[in-house]
């Protein structure tokens, strides 16, 4: 019976979030329905724990249960009464693309895949909220929220004396396990761990709906199903770890860059605004965020500001509200860190790291990314096609996805090659993980450049 307070916990979070992608789309509304929710559901959770920590900042409150209610409440009143008073709340997008007749054995498989893809989740929900004892979640992830629902603050040590490098982590996933505890009465490790596989879906629905507005409803589901496949992500979609978590904001924030790029007028102010805040947001979900991915996303912002098909006043725009949701959210956090001497590395701080060279890390990268199962096919055929439709990977705004992966994985190198971090590579642990984040932008990378291949085949 705990697990019905899970639903009810979720309804203020998805509510701040649909409010603030509600209000930035204006009346040029932009995201499909379903969506729109799937996208509320994280960035409402990241939007409300921030409010959350910046009241207990303040001091003006705790992460008691009231204090989390209110800031909730607080966030939805403003929210509310914007999009109440200001914009058309009838407007809907509509999918444009159209699809073919289902053929019959098409149906077929989308049920026999769709059968395997619930029996998968199914085994992965019963994994997940049992006990805990995957060491990220037992020593940081529920370590940590659950310290924090006890204590109601934020806390350093887990040990008197002994800081604990976790505690440098930006405290979002923690904070919703927290509310959600507070509603089931205590903390329970099935509750507070249902969250992650709801992010997990999260990510599949949002990733049909960004090729949804490329193609068919049959391809869509076939670059889903590709992105459901990938062995390692799926584990991670019924782990407590926030690998999931981030790889879906990165998706939101490259996909709506994205799609900034390809479209225009009113439209395209209204996915730059959206970008904009998940750009933000993503300096509170973990530390890799700020360190190897919000640079190359400022970067591609900074390279469109060059480009012929963006106004002048389409560039301010895009300027100011990246900055502007960068520092807005960043800068609390980052000035917390420093004011508190946290780290700005995952449990390893990245100042004062001795700089050597370390064989054999090249090696196991190499074995990782191609002879082991954690990615299936995937890393073969997105090499193959980039080199074969370079064109297109390159010379096109899938450049963004594209682009992102590779300076995002070539920065990650040297940080494994000379640092004593090498042996996050060197046992299979760190690199792996970072390699889930940019899972969304690689096969979308695949989905796209797949589809012209067999589209000239076919033609």
């Amino acid at each position: 019976m705990i697990y019905l307070w899970f639903p009810v916990g979720l309804i203020l979070p998805t509510l701040c979030g649909w409010l603030a992608l509600r209000v930035l789309e204006g009346n040029s509304p932009v995201l499909y329905r379903a969506e729109r929710i799937a996208a509320a559901i994280p960035v409402g959770g990241v939007v409300s724990t921030y409010v959350m920590f910046l009241v207990h900042l303040s001091g003006i409150g705790s992460f008691s249960m009231l204090s989390m209610l209110m800031a909730q409440l607080l966030v939805c009143a403003v929210l509310g009464a914007l999009y109440w008073t200001k914009f058309n709340k009838t407007a809907e997008r509509r999918i444009a693309v159209e699809s073919p007749v289902w053929k019959p054995w098409q149906k077929i498989l989308l049920i026999l895949l769709g059968a395997f893809f619930v029996a998968k989740m199914v085994a992965g929900f019963i994994f997940l909220i049992g006990p805990a004892y995957f060491d990220d979640v037992v020593s940081n992830w529920n370590m940590r929220g659950k310290a924090m629902y006890v204590q109601e603050t934020m806390v350093f040590e887990f040990e008197p004396g002994k800081p604990d490098g976790v505690a440098s982590y930006p405290p979002a996933v923690p904070l919703i396990k927290v509310w959600m505890a507070h509603l089931g009465g205590q903390w329970h490790e099935g509750l507070v761990n249902v969250i992650h596989m709801v992010w997990y879906f999260c990510l599949l629905v949002l990733f049909y709906y960004a090729l949804r507005r490329m193609f068919s409803k049959q391809y869509a589901l076939l670059g889903t199903y590709i992105l459901s496949s990938i062995p390692l992500l799926t584990i991670h979609g019924a782990a407590a770890y926030a690998e999931c978590f981030l790889a879906l904001m990165l998706l939101l924030a490259l996909h709506w860059l994205y799609q900034a790029v390809t479209t225009h007028g009113s439209d395209r102010m209204s996915y730059l605004k959206l970008g904009a805040l998940v750009t933000g947001l993503l300096t509170f979900t973990k530390n890799e965020a700020l360190l190897l991915h919000l640079p190359p996303i400022l970067l591609f912002v900074f390279v469109l500001m060059l480009f012929r098909g963006f106004t002048m006043s389409e560039k301010r725009k895009m300027l100011t509200w990246y900055i502007a949701s960068t520092v807005i959210v960043g800068l609390p956090w980052i000035l917390y860190k420093r004011f508190h001497d946290l780290g700005f590395g995952n449990a390893k701080g990245i100042t004062g790291l001795e700089i050597e060279y370390h064989p054999g890390v090249l090696q196991t990268i190499f074995a990782n990314t191609f002879f082991e199962g954690n990615w299936s096919l995937l890393p073969v055929l997105f090499v193959a096609l980039v080199i074969l439709r370079w064109k297109t990977a390159f010379r096109t705004p899938l450049v963004i996805f594209t682009a992102f992966f590779w300076i995002v994985w070539a920065g990650q190198l040297p940080i494994y090659m000379f640092t004593p971090l090498y042996i996050e590579a060197v046992m299979q642990t760190g690199y792996a993980r970072g390699i889930i984040h940019l899972i969304p932008a690689v096969v979308m990378v695949v989905t796209v450049l797949l589809h012209q291949v067999l589209a000239k085949r076919d033609a």
